[in-house]
């Protein structure tokens, strides 16, 4: 069996020092440090102070008694809650509103209409005692609907959505960082040197997913420029088809697509290579390579992983 490329899979001669695809000699995998996480502060409720005592004017001394006449309903609550504060001191907490009808009592609002339950220390039926200084009011609690919400921040805000697989592939989320869509048969088969392979069980079509952080060199085309010297030194009726500049995902990228003749085989096998420096400074590159004869399915299999490549 023809000797092949450690990294990538990628069949090299016996005399050759460099692999035509990935242009590396055994290079050693990087670590990616864990990001830790931000941490959060919490707020700690201020307690309420108790109200200050009211104090009442000296009552005047009776004179004729006038004739019965019925009382308001606003007064008697007004006299009832003025007794209360003096006697009970400000211990008793507690919110009475009067219905339209001078009536009953209705339960308090929130600023958004949302009933707000209270509480006292002692029943209402009970005599009040005096002032306590064991434990100060507790707060009302708060509704979550009236809670504000803080406006998120970059980091909280979700990712670009991943578009569909079509029909017959399935989408993979890679520990990598990247997702895409690959056909539903094929798995995650090895990963050497930030070197990502996905193909299936039978067959020699792959795509091969490359992840250079920091790279060396300064674009995808000056990178591609490089291994094709050396490819067209180690493969056999090597032919270039294309090799240009392009816009993928919006950032400057290249494209490089080429045929050579398979030494085992005879057969002449077509490859195609995208590549593109990711705002995050990593350089990646999708490949892939089939039987020219098939090229067609292989050629569906490079656009849909483009069409669905995402970053997260």
């Amino acid at each position: 069996m023809p000797p092949h490329c450690p990294h990538c899979g990628t069949e090299v001669s016996d005399d050759a020092r460099y692999c035509l695809r990935c242009g590396h000699e055994r290079p050693q995998p990087q670590y990616v440090p864990p990001v830790p996480l931000e941490a959060m502060e919490t707020a700690t409720a201020t307690p309420v102070n108790p109200p200050p005592p009211v104090h009442l004017a000296p009552v005047p001394a009776p004179g004729p008694r006038p004739p019965p006449a019925r009382k308001n309903p606003a007064r008697v609550w007004a006299a009832t809650l003025t007794a209360a504060f003096l006697i009970g001191g400000g211990a008793t907490a507690g919110v009475l509103l009067l219905s339209d009808d001078g009536g009953g009592t209705a339960p308090a609002r929130s600023q958004n209409d949302k009933p707000v339950v209270t509480t006292s220390d002692h029943p209402t039926e009970s005599t009040p005692s005096a002032p306590s200084t064991a434990a100060p009011t507790a707060p009302p609690q708060q509704i979550p609907e009236t809670t504000p919400v803080a406006p998120q921040s970059p980091s909280d805000l979700p990712g670009p959505p991943t578009p569909d697989a079509p029909a017959g592939f399935r989408t993979v989320t890679d520990p990598a960082g990247f997702s895409l869509a690959v056909p539903e048969l094929w798995s995650r088969t090895k990963a050497v040197s930030g070197q990502i392979t996905y193909s299936g069980s039978t067959g020699m079509e792959h795509l091969l997913i490359g992840v250079v952080p920091n790279p060396p060199y300064a674009s995808s085309y000056d990178n591609f420029l490089s291994i094709e010297k050396k490819a067209r030194v180690n493969q056999k009726d090597f032919r270039r088809l294309r090799l240009e500049r392009n816009t993928f995902q919006g950032r400057p990228g290249a494209i490089w697509e080429y045929t050579f003749t398979d030494k085992q085989t005879g057969e002449t096998l077509h490859a195609i290579d995208q590549g593109y420096i990711a705002p995050n400074g990593t350089d990646y590159s999708i490949y892939t390579k089939g039987r020219d004869r098939d090229w067609q399915y292989s050629r569906k299999t490079f656009d849909t992983a483009l069409s669905t490549w995402t970053l997260y």
